[in-house]
């Protein structure tokens, strides 16, 4: 059975009951876990043997993460928070209690408002990036500790079932790129021209962070390790870049 196969076995959508403090997810499997988690508007801490976790606030998705989850500091110093000091310090302040009221996040968005949006940007693709792998079936144990915040606090809540159906896209998208992009240690080139009738083509900061490190020896592995972003992102920039015929795969 492939990736994308235990993946699409991973959405349950059989009817949500009342969540239990604990269990297994082989059990109740992580969608129906979190839509009960949601629909009885809970807040806590759902962690899950491993290292995985999921912050709710009154039944939305504060964030999730995995031990392999990029450090928390330096993603909200990528979206222009404040210095890394700063960051990890209101990191590191108690969570409101119950999850509401400000955190030190919170405080520290209040000085650069203007940085909230791109916050929350990559607030979600963390916890996308951790949902989409926790959709892989599981015998792993679970454990729900109740009324216990995050440091982020809620401001970046999103509602639970909306981040599983984008979860659940990402698992289609992904059947596609693997279908193109088989294997993480293909490697790839920039295309010798543009395509026919194309006479230019406006480059994104995104996509010329791969573009520039696509030298005929670099895998997909590489640019993952190098550049530090997901394998989703990675290979899905690289699929687009392949359907427009921008980049060729290597020898």
């Amino acid at each position: 059975m492939t990736t994308v196969d235990r993946l699409d076995e991973g959405l349950d959508n059989g009817p949500d009951s009342t969540p239990e403090v604990s269990g297994s997810l082989d059990v109740t499997a992580l969608p129906a876990l979190l839509r009960s988690l949601a629909d009885a508007e809970s807040t806590g801490v759902l962690r899950i043997d491993g290292g995985p976790e999921v912050w709710l606030h009154q039944g939305r998705t504060c964030i999730a993460v995995t031990p392999a989850s990029p450090d928390l500091a330096k993603v909200l110093f990528d979206g222009d928070l404040g210095p890394p000091d700063a960051i990890a310090a209101a990191l590191r302040q108690p969570p409101p209690a119950g999850g509401a009221g400000p955190s030190g996040v919170d405080r520290l968005l209040a000085e650069r408002p203007e940085a909230e949006a791109a916050a929350k940007i990559l607030i979600r693709e963390v916890t996308l990036n951790t949902l989409f792998e926790l959709l892989v079936p599981s015998r792993a144990g679970y454990q729900f500790e109740t009324g216990v915040g995050h440091p982020l606090g809620a401001r970046f809540a999103d509602d639970t079932r909306t981040l599983l159906a984008a979860a659940r896209q990402r698992v289609e998208i992904w059947r596609r790129i693997a279908a193109r992009i088989p294997s993480t240690a293909a490697v790839f080139v920039p295309a010798p021209e543009l395509p026919e009738a194309q006479e230019e083509r406006l480059v994104t900061a995104d996509e010329w962070r791969f573009l520039a490190r696509l030298d005929g020896r670099r895998t997909v592995a590489d640019l993952i390790d190098e550049t530090g972003q997901s394998p989703f992102r990675v290979c899905s920039s690289l699929y687009r870049l392949l359907l427009e015929e921008l980049i060729t795969e290597g020898e």
